[in-house]
């Protein structure tokens, strides 16, 4: 296996998925979405992830106003919006542990938000994936680490489920079986396993939101499996 060529992969999907998960008034703005995702196929480390890739190129080709609106239904609407920092996913209110956190790694690190471009928090999900991208750019494989396991791990399988649950989502439904399958991944470079809350919550059918994203997930690998 070729290391600087993995840690150039996992740098791309972290960038790739920065750009889906944060705001922009720029015209640039998801420009190189379809480049972008037609490369993290050519480096897919599922198979069964190819049918969502194929989905969100096709979709990115011609008819990339789709991803804007379905941001804006998702992320930005007045009633039901997912929260998109981790705090608030976390513990249910901004401005909590995870930016803490991050802003400790930060101060670690020669990297420093530009408020004038991005006007979020530290601890947006955004953000974290550039950030995680960086990191491995510059192997920065301590504070890679550190950000993975003590932020990003700790909630994202919960926001994971808040899209896949939600009616809104169809593009980023398969951005969230992709995301699933990478945090996956990750959780196996960095040694580090699912990460167990104290509180249970429950979405369909009385299941544990970790029983439903394995059922989600598996639900996919069969789709993918007969396809």
């Amino acid at each position: 296996m070729d290391l600087a060529k993995l840690r150039l992969a996992r740098s791309l999907y972290y960038q790739c998925f920065g750009e889906l998960f944060v705001f922009s008034f720029s015209k640039q703005r998801l420009a190189f979405l379809n480049d972008c995702l037609k490369m993290m196929k050519e480096t897919s480390f599922d198979e069964n992830l190819i049918n969502s890739f194929d989905i969100l190129i096709e979709n990115s080709k011609t008819k990339l106003n789709l991803f804007f609106d379905e941001y804006e239904n998702l992320f930005l609407s007045l009633k039901n919006s997912i929260p998109i920092t981790f705090s608030y996913i976390e513990e249910g209110f901004e401005n909590s542990r995870a930016l803490i956190c991050v802003r400790e790694i930060l101060i670690k690190s020669k990297i420093r938000r530009n408020e004038k471009f991005f006007k979020e928090s530290e601890d947006h999900i955004g953000f974290c994936f550039f950030l995680m991208s960086e990191f491995l750019k510059q192997e920065e494989d301590i504070l890679a680490k550190e950000l993975f396991e003590k932020v990003i791990n700790q909630s994202i399988d919960e926001f994971i489920i808040l899209i896949l649950e939600n009616e809104e989502a169809k593009l980023y439904k398969e951005v969230a079986y992709i995301l699933s399958a990478f945090i996956e991944f990750e959780r196996s470079c960095f040694g580090l396993g699912k990460n167990i809350r104290n509180t249970t919550k429950k979405v369909q059918n009385d299941l544990s939101r970790s029983e439903f994203l394995r059922r989600e997930v598996n639900k996919k690998r069969r789709l993918g499996e007969k396809s």
